[in-house]
């Protein structure tokens, strides 16, 4: 890990929430059903453990990409927002959730600088974390709503789709 601060990557703006129903053709990610979430992003996490072994985690593959290091402190962000969002949809109604920017967060927690056995305690707490919030939600509740502020709104059933995807689809990028 250096100590120098890598140039930031260029932003991804895309909307992914076409993941939810039709699947990812970049990643192979396809819809799952929602009783399966908890088990996916569980065993994604445990992907995630040979990735930050690998000696060459926080090295970038180019200027433009993020090291597998730095994806996995995304991925456990993505986790702990999701559920946080589940548990909000949970116990509240119909709640707005606030803007999240990915990119601005890696160069706030200086992704680069993480270190990799941290990062993996991390997101295998985070990541049982939001498991307990999402077995917690009962199977008829599933289809409660939250609204992300660009109005695009996600069920809790939804919210572990995009979940999946994440752990997934990352897992991809670095050759998980």
């Amino acid at each position: 890990m250096s100590s120098q601060a890598p140039a930031p990557v260029p932003g991804d703006d895309r909307d992914w929430t076409f993941v939810i129903t039709d699947g990812c053709e970049e990643c192979g990610f396809r819809p799952f059903d929602a009783a399966e979430t908890a088990r996916r992003i569980s065993a994604g996490t445990e992907r995630w453990r040979a990735v930050l072994e690998r000696p060459d985690a926080a090295r970038r593959p180019s200027e433009q990409v993020w090291s597998p290091l730095e994806y996995a402190c995304h991925v456990r962000d993505m986790v702990r927002l999701l559920g946080e969002r589940v548990k909000a949809i949970r116990d509240q109604e119909a709640p707005e959730f606030a803007d999240w920017d990915g990119d601005a967060m890696a160069v706030k927690l200086a992704y680069w600088a993480a270190d990799p056995g941290t990062t993996w305690e991390d997101l295998g707490r985070t990541t049982r974390r939001t498991v307990s919030v999402l077995e917690s939600v009962p199977a008829g509740a599933r289809d409660r709503t939250g609204r992300r502020s660009d109005g695009v709104e996600f069920t809790v059933a939804s919210l572990g789709q995009y979940i999946g995807h994440e752990m997934e689809h990352h897992l991809h990028d670095v050759r998980g």
